[in-house]
C-alpha cells in the first residue's frame, strides 16, 4: 500500500502529545550531557543542531492546527522529512563520535544505546512507509557502522557486525507491520464501501436509483435545513396511470421501461435542488423550493405537461400520464407530516374528478375526514344490516311489458338517513371494499331473481375492481349455483372505463363468463371515452344508452341523432339498445321510434324491493300493469 500523506497522518505526527515531548527531552538530555562531558566541538555542534530541529518540531506540534489550514500539504510533508532527517541523521553522528572520540565507557553506551533504540522506534513508527523506516535507520546505522570499523576495536568491530543485523531484522518487523496495516486499511475499506452500498440500497429505489420512502424524508430534511424555516417548499405527489395495464399486456420488462422513462422526464423538467422519490409502485413524490404559490403553479404546469406527452415503448406508443395533487409547506401545512396528507389529499381530488392536476386547499382536508368516516361506516354497514338490494324495471318499449330488473344497492344510515349510491360507491372504489360490496349484491340479487319466473333477467353492475379481483368470475358463477340462478339470466354492466384501465384482465373476464352463457352490457354508452373498438372486440349483447341523450338540458336533435344512430348499429349488430332516464311517456314513445328496444327510469318505477319487484311481476303476468308507449 503506497504512502497516503493525508490531513489525519500529519495530526498524529503534529499534534502535541505525551509521547512526543518525552521524545523530545530525551532527545535533549542525551545529545547535551555527551556534549558536555565529551569535551568535544564536534558533539557540541551536533547538539545545537539536534536542538534547533527539536525545537521547529515542537513549535510545528504546538501551532500545527494553523499550519495544517494555510500550508499545502506538500510542503508541509517536505517539512516534516526534512525535520525527521535531519534528528535520525544527528542521533547517527552521535552514535559515530562516540565510537571515534572514544568516550568514557558511560557516555559511549548512552549515545550508541540512545542512537539505536531510536533507530528502532522510528521504524515501527513509520512502518505505513517503509521506505522512511529504512531511511531513518541507515542514517543512524550506516555511521555507527563506519565508525565502528575505523575504530577497529574488537567491541567496535563486532558492533559494526551486529548493527547491520539488527537493521535487517526491523527492515522485516517493519515489512510485517506494514503488511498489517494494509490488511486492516483495505478490510477497513472494504467493510466501509459495503457499508455505503448497502446504505445507498437502504435509501433508494433499486429500478429507478430514485430515493425510497426512507431516504425521501432525510433528503427532504436536508432541504428544509439547507433553505431554512421560511423557505416555501412545494410538495408535488404523482401518480403514473396505466401501469398495471402495461405489465399485464405488454410485460413487466416494458412496464419497468415506462417508470425509467417517466423517470428521465422527472429529472430533466425538475430544478438540480428538487428531491425526487419514487414512493410506491406508481407513486412518486418530488419536493422543490418555491417563491410564491404562483411559481409553483408554472413550476407544475410545466411538469405535468412533460410527463403527460406520449411516449414510445417498444415501437408502441402508450399515452401513461398522470394525476398530480400540490400542497405547499408554509402556506397549506407548516409540518411535514401534515404537508404529505396535505398532498396526498389533493392527488385524490385530482383521481377523482380526473384532473392532471389539483392543488389542496383548506376545505379538501374536512372532505377528506368526513370521506375516512363514511369509509368506517361502510365497512360495518353490511353486517349491521343497513345496505339493501332494490330492483328497478326494463321495460320492453314494443309491449310494455317487464323483460328485466337492474339490482341497485341503497343504504340507509342510521344516522345520516339514506346515503346516496353517487356518495359511497366511489368511496367503497377507492377503499377496496366494492369487492366484498359486489359479491354480496350479486349473491343478494341472484337469490331474489331465482324466484322470478325464467324469462325475466337480472342485471348487476360491475366495477373495474371488482373484475381485477382474483378469482372474479369463478365467485359471480358460484353465486349463481349458490342462488339457483341460471348462468343465462344474469347480465353484467360495464361501464368504458372497465376498458381504459384494465383491457386484459376485462378481456379474460368477459371470455370466461361468456362462455358460461352470462350476458354483457356496456353501461354509459355515450360519456367519457366511448369507443367503437370496444363494441368490436367484446361480445355484449346490449347497449345502455346513457341518460344524458334522453332527458335533461342537453337533448335536443342532436342527441336525437345520435340516439338513432347507436340505435339502427345495435340492430345490425343485434344487440338491445336500453334508454336510461325515461321520466315521460313522450320520452318513451320518441326512444322507441328511434330504435331503442328497452326503457328504464322513472316514468315506469323507481328502484323498489324484492317483495315490491315480485308484486310488479305478478301484476305484469296478470296482465293488471303494461306500460303504454305507443302514442
Amino acid at each position: 500500500m503506497p504512502p497516503i500523506p493525508d490531513r489525519r497522518y500529519y495530526d498524529s505526527f503534529l499534534v502535541p502529545h505525551l509521547g512526543l515531548f518525552l521524545a523530545s527531552g530525551a532527545n535533549l538530555i542525551v545529545g547535551w550531557v555527551c556534549a558536555l562531558f565529551g569535551n568535544s566541538q564536534w558533539l557540541v555542534a551536533s547538539a545545537i543542531v539536534m536542538s534547533l530541529a527539536i525545537f521547529v518540531r515542537l513549535g510545528m506540534s504546538l501551532f500545527h492546527a494553523r499550519l495544517i489550514e494555510k500550508m499545502p500539504h506538500k510542503r508541509l510533508n517536505a517539512y516534516v522529512q526534512a525535520i525527521e532527517i535531519a534528528i535520525s541523521a544527528n542521533l547517527g553522528l552521535f552514535g559515530a563520535l562516540a565510537l571515534v572520540l572514544q568516550l568514557s565507557h558511560n557516555l559511549e553506551t548512552l549515545a550508541l544505546g540512545y542512537a539505536l533504540t531510536y533507530a528502532t522506534a522510528m521504524t515501527v513508527r513509520c512502518a505505513d512507509r517503509p521506505g522512511w523506516a529504512r531511511a531513518h535507520m541507515g542514517l543512524i546505522a550506516a555511521p555507527i557502522v563506519l565508525a565502528g570499523l575505523y575504530v577497529a576495536t574488537p567491541g567496535s568491530t563486532v558492533l559494526a557486525l551486529i548493527v547491520p543485523g539488527l537493521a535487517l531484522s526491523m527492515d522485516k518487523l517493519t515489512q510485517a507491520v506494514h503488511y498489517n496495516l494494509c490488511n486492516i486499511v483495505r478490510i477497513s475499506q472494504e467493510r466501509k464501501a459495503v457499508s455505503e452500498q448497502y446504505h445507498f440500497l437502504a435509501m433508494h429505489d433499486g429500478l429507478t436509483n430514485l430515493l425510497n420512502r426512507d431516504g425521501f424524508h432525510y433528503a427532504l430534511d436536508d432541504l428544509l435545513a439547507q433553505h431554512g424555516p421560511h423557505q416555501r417548499v412545494a410538495l408535488l405527489w404523482l401518480d403514473l396511470h396505466r401501469l398495471r395495464d402495461v405489465n399485464e399486456s405488454q410485460g413487466y420488462a416494458t412496464g419497468d421501461k415506462l417508470l425509467c422513462e417517466m423517470t428521465r422526464r422527472m429529472r430533466a423538467c425538475t430544478p438540480d435542488d428538487a428531491v425526487l422519490a419514487r414512493f410506491g409502485s406508481d407513486e412518486f413524490l418530488l419536493a422543490l423550493p418555491v417563491a410564491s404559490r404562483a411559481h409553483a403553479e408554472q413550476l407544475v404546469s410545466k411538469i405535468s405537461e412533460h410527463l403527460n406527452r406520449p411516449l414510445r415503448l417498444d415501437l408502441a406508443l402508450v399515452e401513461a400520464g398522470t394525476s398530480i395533487g400540490v400542497a405547499i409547506l408554509g402556506e397549506d401545512s407548516a409540518t411535514v407530516s401534515h404537508l404529505m396528507q396535505s398532498a396526498n389529499v389533493a392527488l385524490m381530488q385530482a383521481k377523482e374528478q380526473g384532473l392532471e392536476t389539483c392543488f389542496y386547499v383548506p376545505e379538501m382536508g374536512s372532505k377528506r375526514a368526513e370521506r375516512k368516516e363514511l369509509e368506517r361506516d361502510l365497512r360495518s354497514a353490511i353486517s349491521r344490516g343497513e345496505l339493501a338490494v332494490h330492483f328497478q324495471p326494463l321495460i320492453d318499449l314494443d309491449s310494455g311489458r317487464i323483460c328485466s330488473f337492474e339490482a341497485l344497492v341503497r343504504w340507509t344510515h342510521p344516522e345520516k338517513g339514506e346515503i346516496s349510491p353517487e356518495v359511497f360507491i366511489p368511496v367503497a372504489e377507492e377503499t377496496g371494499q366494492i369487492i366484498t360490496l359486489g359479491n354480496w349484491v350479486t349473491a343478494q340479487a341472484a337469490r331474489a331473481a331465482a324466484t322470478w319466473p325464467d324469462h325475466i333477467l337480472l342485471a348487476v353492475n360491475l366495477s373495474p375492481t371488482q373484475m381485477r379481483a382474483p378469482g372474479a368470475a369463478l365467485g359471480i358463477l358460484h353465486a349463481l349455483r349458490q342462488a339457483g340462478l341460471a348462468p343465462h339470466r344474469l347480465v353484467i354492466e360495464v361501464t368504458e372505463s372497465v376498458f381504459l384501465e384494465d383491457s386484459v384482465h376485462a378481456r379474460h373476464f368477459m371470455d370466461d363468463l361468456t362462455r358460461a352463457q352470462v350476458h354483457f352490457a356496456l353501461d354509459d354508452f355515450g360519456t367519457g371515452y366511448s369507443s367503437l373498438s370496444y363494441l368490436h372486440r367484446y361480445h355484449f349483447d346490449k347497449i345502455k344508452i346513457d341518460r344524458s341523450f334522453v332527458c335533461g338540458p342537453e337533448v335536443g336533435p342532436h342527441s336525437d341523432a345520435i340516439v338513432r344512430a347507436v340505435a339502427g348499429m345495435g340492430r345490425k349488430l343485434g344487440m338491445e339498445i336500453v334508454a336510461e332516464g325515461i321520466e315521460t311517456a313522450e320520452q318513451a314513445n320518441s326512444l322507441r321510434r328511434a330504435g331503442c328496444t328497452l326503457g328504464q327510469g322513472f316514468y315506469f318505477s323507481r328502484a323498489v324491493t324484492a317483495e315490491m319487484a315480485q308484486q310488479l311481476l305478478e301484476r305484469d303476468m296478470n296482465h293488471q300493469t303494461r306500460f303504454d308507449v305507443a302514442l
